[in-house]
């Protein structure tokens, strides 16, 4: 799943670069070192993802 905004894009990078390694970092955070999520054009994204993208998901959470 790639970055959806720059926000998440810049915290992405700010975590690998705060551990270094896929081996340093905790066990929560060894998605943050897939390649899958820098796979995007950084000037394409949104500055942040809107809101109405979240209630979509809460919504679709409730239904599960």
């Amino acid at each position: 799943m790639p970055a959806t905004s720059k926000k998440q894009y810049k915290l992405i990078w700010a975590l690998r670069n705060k551990w270094g390694s896929k081996k340093k970092a905790p066990k929560k955070y060894h998605w943050v070192f897939d390649s899958e999520w820098t796979d995007v054009d950084y000037k394409d994204l949104p500055q942040k993802v809107s809101e109405r993208k979240v209630l979509r998901f809460v919504e679709w959470l409730e239904q599960i």
